[in-house]
């Protein structure tokens, strides 16, 4: 499965509730630390200060003792905005959308020196810019202009969809240029996507619906039916992928903080994506919004995206 990549020259550095500012990308030059200790100060009448020290340790012990106490309660709240993640956009709309998706971005990696994507927010309210459909039905009847033709579909409002277009710097159209299509990069592909709409859905209001286009891909077909002797090769097809999710379905992960969903402030890499803590939990959220994408002639003239689901997968 092909997706899309872009050069990181920026070493960005991000700074999570697991990770601090000295983490840092594989390939990139670590950033230093900023709160480096002073060299402590010894006091010339320390001997003044000894109870007043015993005294600040133990209430220290017991500030600890209470926020472990807090920590583990089953009744904490975590609902809140100010805890569910250290960053959160500056603006609000389609600006914020850009933002989240700036953030996010630089983290997934193709390989160690080259992203995974560039995404990009495209503004569904302009009219130049192409609309999003569904067939009524959720689900594809079959293909081909009698097919589409015969189809129903439902537009989605634009007014409360935020749609992502994920694009690789590779040769072709938005295709992936580093590293090797896999399932295994198709899988961390959605997992950047989860993560794009959680954060809209978290701190962009009014959006209902998030559209991630996936990078173009290709699958490989061995011979079906009757098949010529000896068997040629495996042949291979264009793949147009698009994940959809709606804020109803992900409600529950958004009153927790994100690191419960997905635990690696740092997003795993290709290879280490279907082991990693969260791959089961992606894969299972995910399943149920992927859908192949086409684009269309729309009446009025314009581009109409239309998304048909997929099995789950």
């Amino acid at each position: 499965m092909a997706e899309p990549v872009s050069e990181n020259s920026s070493g960005l550095v991000r700074a999570t509730d697991e990770h601090a500012a000295d983490a840092h990308l594989p390939g990139t030059i670590p950033v230093a630390r900023r709160g480096t200790e002073s060299a402590r100060t010894f006091l010339p009448h320390a001997r003044r200060f000894r109870v007043g020290r015993t005294a600040l340790f133990a209430i220290a012990i017991a500030a600890l003792a209470v926020a472990v106490a807090i920590a583990v309660s089953p009744t904490r709240s975590t609902g809140g905005s100010g805890s569910w993640s250290t960053w959160k956009p500056p603006d609000s709309g389609l600006a914020g959308a850009q933002e989240i998706a700036d953030y996010i971005a630089p983290y997934y990696r193709a390989t160690p020196s080259a992203q995974l994507a560039v995404v990009s927010a495209v503004n569904l309210n302009s009219s130049s810019s192409p609309q999003v459909a569904i067939p009524a039905s959720g689900t594809a009847s079959g293909s081909g202009a009698a097919t589409r033709t015969q189809q129903t579909l439902v537009p989605l409002p634009g007014s409360s969809t935020i749609l992502y277009n994920l694009c690789g710097t590779g040769t072709g159209n938005c295709a992936i240029g580093a590293g090797t299509p896999s399932s295994a990069r198709l899988l961390l592909l959605r997992r950047e996507a989860l993560e794009l709409a959680l954060y809209t859905f978290k701190y962009i209001s009014g959006t209902q619906t998030v559209v991630a286009i996936l990078p173009p891909g290709r699958t490989a077909q061995g011979c079906t039916g009757i098949c010529p002797k000896p068997q040629t090769g495996l042949t291979t097809k264009p793949v147009n992928l698009a994940l959809a999710f709606d804020r109803r379905e992900l409600q529950p992960w958004l009153a927790r903080p994100l690191r419960q969903a997905l635990p690696e402030a740092i997003p795993p890499t290709v290879t280490q994506m279907p082991t990693a803590p969260e791959a089961e939990l992606v894969s299972v959220i995910t399943a149920q919004g992927l859908f192949s994408e086409r684009v269309e002639s729309a009446q009025d003239g314009g581009s109409l995206i239309v998304l048909s689901q997929q099995p789950p997968q």
